[in-house]
């Protein structure tokens, strides 16, 4: 059975003021092709399938052409799970009319396992959607402490003979207790507080685990428990190319990266303003951290005319506005009405009005 690892999709997203629905288009059709060509028997979609709770009609009509494509032209069977960015409500609507085209969404965990067949016999999917704790506690009715606590319960009953492959959405750690890798913007934390980390060995026994949450592509512990990564960039914080996972999984499993190309790249500049007006117009997206020690007017009006996807500018020296102005503040003996009254003029060049304290007061309170 050859299956394709997704992960992470974020159909809808947005760059600054920009929609990501082209790009987003333009590499889901090279994910076609690859099922095309590689003959894919089966996609899993380990979460995140949209980037809001509520996708914009435009955003469910990429993801919904995507599925028909791989379904009903490829014969591809999905099984995809919902993410902390998803709505578990939404995406289970319809859920039983669609198994019967062969695309399994399961939006709320129903602890459910779907089998399917090969010459090799049964491969078993064990499907665990996002479960924020608090949820899970009430769904439960027990006092999970922790998402290793959620989990160790969750796959307590497994039987693990046969060949079995676990799809969820979830931050799984080698350390629960030490820090956390360095995130990626767009990566929403799993809770408010804590740690978000599960014991990646409560895995191990399966054949192979399907992850999705983390964007960047890596496995945990072994290569069998892998994160195949976003298909595209989402962020300047994203390092390296893009791709899939292809599992070919016979009565072994084996595992390989196919490279998933951008229709455009996310670069960061950092150089003099001056320097960067006279480079070659490209029409990825750019931020520029400038370099000059004083503020350059219409600075992004004119980066557009090279870069017309500049996203943002910003500068190496923050203090290039201030070096003009000496700003002095008693912060030690100040209350915080009377350093913001400060602040307020400074920058304002003029007093705060009586309304405005009265504002600040209340904001303070």
């Amino acid at each position: 059975m050859k299956i394709l690892h997704l992960s992470d999709l974020h159909i809808g997203k947005m760059i600054g003021s920009y929609s990501l629905l082209e790009d987003q288009a333009y590499c889901l059709n090279q994910i076609l092709t690859i099922s095309k060509e590689e003959k894919i028997d089966l996609v899993l979609i380990a979460g995140d399938i949209f980037d809001t709770a509520i996708p914009s009609a435009e955003a469910m009509q990429l993801y919904s052409s995507f599925i028909e494509a791989l379904v009903f032209k490829l014969k591809v069977k999905v099984v995809a799970i919902s993410g902390n960015h998803d709505s578990y409500k939404r995406l289970d609507v319809n859920r039983e009319f669609f198994k019967k085209s062969s695309y399994y969404i399961i939006g709320d965990y129903k602890g459910e396992v779907l089998s399917f067949e090969d010459k090799y016999g049964k491969v078993n999917i064990y499907p665990i959607p996002y479960l924020s704790l608090s949820k899970a506690r009430v769904s439960f009715d027990k006092d999970f402490q922790s998402f290793t606590d959620l989990y160790s319960y969750l796959l307590k009953d497994i039987d693990y003979s046969g060949r079995n492959i676990l799809l969820t959405h979830c931050y799984a750690s080698e350390n629960t207790y030490e820090d956390k890798e360095e995130e990626t913007e767009g990566e929403k934390p799993l809770s408010i507080g804590g740690n978000d980390a599960m014991d990646a060995s409560l895995f191990k026994n399966f054949d192979y685990v399907a992850l999705g949450h983390l964007h960047r592509k890596h496995f945990v512990l072994e290569p069998k428990i892998r994160y195949s990564g976003t298909f595209m960039k989402y962020s300047f914080s994203e390092k390296g190319k893009k791709s899939v996972s292809l599992i070919d999984f016979t009565d072994k499993v084996e595992i390989s990266e196919i490279e998933i190309s951008p229709l455009r790249d996310f670069v960061t500049i950092e150089d003099y303003f001056d320097n960067i007006l006279a480079m070659d117009k490209r029409l990825d997206y750019v931020q520029v951290i400038l370099l000059d020690d004083y503020p350059i007017e219409n600075a992004m009006a004119k980066l557009k005319v090279v870069f017309p996807n500049a996203v943002n500018i910003r500068y190496k020296d923050f203090s290039v506005f201030n070096k003009d102005h000496d700003f002095d503040l008693d912060i030690e003996n100040l209350s915080t009405l009377e350093l913001f009254k400060e602040f307020y003029k400074f920058k304002m060049k003029n007093p705060m009005s009586e309304k405005e304290i009265e504002i600040f007061k209340k904001v303070i309170e």
